[in-house]
């Protein structure tokens, strides 16, 4: 990327105490100045002059500004991405939140996802072939802070359960939903079942009695 170049601000991948941020994720903005492979400083609503600001960026932290997907097109608009990340206290922070945390912690998609949130975790993510999981993915560090994965209970208690030695088996078998709720562990002869908010229950869902409505 150049100077005069339009990005979209992804989010800070950090910010020191008592920093108050003047960029929100999705704000469009156009490079100033180029800090060789670090970062830029950028200009916030290049279109307002008289609400403009400037702010210095890491390179990760912004993405080119590319085409909006046409109307129908399933797959987001990143500004869109961003946009939600932005948003904290509503129901799609949340929903992308537990499915940004759900590849954190594997590295892989979950199935069964709708358009919108398979293209929002492409978005998110990036290949990394020795990150050591079971897939390749990895979450850039800018969703990781924006979404405050190291916070997330699941994440809390996956890693939890990995420094106990427990074995993360992200599916029951090939042919087997891989749900963004729910993640199995298992040590020798036990297995645990870890759900998004946290709690965690013995066995896993094949080991569960089966109810029936018969009485």
């Amino acid at each position: 990327m150049q100077i005069g170049d339009q990005v979209l601000f992804k989010g800070y991948s950090d910010n020191p105490a008592g920093y108050e941020p003047l960029l929100s994720p999705g704000d469009a903005c156009v490079i100033e100045k180029v800090d060789g492979d670090v970062g830029f400083t950028v200009r916030k609503n290049p279109g307002c002059p008289a609400r403009t600001s400037t702010e210095w960026v890491l390179a990760e932290e912004v993405v080119p500004l590319g085409q909006t997907p046409p109307p129908g097109d399933p797959r987001p608009d990143p500004q869109q991405v961003f946009r939600i990340m932005a948003r904290e206290n509503t129901k799609k922070f949340a929903d992308l939140r537990d499915r940004v945390a759900y590849m954190f912690v594997t590295g892989a998609h979950p199935t069964h996802l709708r358009p919108f949130f398979t293209g929002a975790l492409n978005v998110l993510s990036r290949p990394c072939a020795a990150s050591g999981r079971f897939g390749p993915l990895l979450i850039d560090s800018s969703a990781v802070y924006t979404l405050g994965l190291n916070r997330h209970p699941m994440v809390v208690e996956a890693r939890r359960l990995l420094s106990e030695r427990w074995r993360l088996v992200v599916s029951l078998g090939p042919n087997e939903r891989r749900s963004h709720t729910t993640l199995f562990f298992s040590r020798e002869q036990h297995r645990l079942t870890l759900h998004t908010e946290g709690w965690i229950k013995a066995g896993w869902p094949q080991d569960w009695p089966k109810r029936s409505s018969r009485r």
